[in-house]
């Protein structure tokens, strides 16, 4: 009889525990989702007008490509 109260608590006790494990999962996984759809997750309408060429280019200033992000960061230092 108390082998069976034993084993009905240790079941109790892992399926608790494997719902707040499920539940937490389940919790970071909608925060991750939120932050990533909050970040944007790249650059809406954004296309390079100039081949890749930022030296020269027009829009430069306001172009947030990686291509013209490194070249706005390499002259910013040369200046300084």
């Amino acid at each position: 009889m108390k082998t069976e109260r034993t084993k009905e608590a240790a079941n109790r006790r892992e399926f608790l525990r494997g719902g707040v494990r499920y539940t937490m999962l389940a919790g970071l996984a909608a925060v991750s989702a939120l932050l990533a759809k909050k970040r944007g997750g790249g650059l809406p309408n954004q296309t390079c007008v100039n081949n890749s060429i930022c030296r020269g280019c027009t829009v430069v200033g306001t172009c947030g490509l990686p291509q013209a992000l490194s070249f706005k960061h390499a002259t910013q230092r040369r200046l300084s």
